[in-house]
């Protein structure tokens, strides 16, 4: 290989590690404004200025790729390092707060996601465990770290809890009631004193 050669190559490998970013970004954007049923691969490589063969390189399916692209989202939109100082009920709220503040920009896609995972059982299947899980496993460290610092007792059900605070999630997600500061702040109240077993 020339010295020309290996430099192009050298310069091209930050391109072609930032086209996945792209894509992702494009998927997100279609889906939020057509819904998944209604965006093909083709729409994302257009949009992303990619081949459907770049695509499928990256994702073997439509569904991993807008998948990915929501999971990638979340991430970076909600889930942050604990705040060792802070008590668990400040960690609960601020989850909740970031959470909302993700889906104030996603949401109508979410439901999206949601309405074609009832249709389609594969997909169920695969945005459980892409999507589902993984954000019921960011929530789960929140209340250790409550668990860990002796604010919830031992014996708590803390899988309870995680199903009860998501569960009121994507109950006003569904219905595009509001999910606001006030309400996090009332939900973070209710399942922690009701996880010490206060009534």
């Amino acid at each position: 290989m020339n010295q020309e050669n290996h430099d192009a190559k050298a310069v091209g490998r930050p391109r072609d590690e930032a086209v996945g970013g792209t894509i992702l970004q494009a998927a997100r954007a279609l889906v939020r404004e057509h819904g998944y049923e209604g965006v093909t691969t083709a729409m994302i490589a257009a949009q992303a200025g990619v081949s459907k063969q770049t695509i499928y390189r990256r994702w073997p399916s439509k569904a991993d790729l807008v998948l990915d692209a929501f999971l990638d989202h979340a991430r970076a939109s909600v889930d942050q390092p604990a705040q060792r100082d802070a008590s668990v009920r400040v960690q609960l709220a601020e989850f909740l707060d970031r959470t909302f503040a993700a889906l104030e920009e996603s949401g109508p896609a979410v439901r999206s996601l949601m309405a074609s995972a009832q249709r389609h059982g594969e997909f169920r299947q695969a945005f459980k465990t892409r999507f589902i899980e993984p954000r019921r496993s960011a929530l789960t460290l929140v209340l250790l770290s409550g668990l860990e610092r002796g604010e919830i007792p031992p014996d708590a059900d803390l899988e309870a809890a995680v199903i009860a605070l998501y569960g009121a999630v994507w109950y006003r997600l569904l219905l595009d009631e509001p999910l606001d500061l006030t309400f996090g702040r009332r939900l973070a109240d209710t399942v922690l004193n009701g996880l010490a077993g206060h009534v």
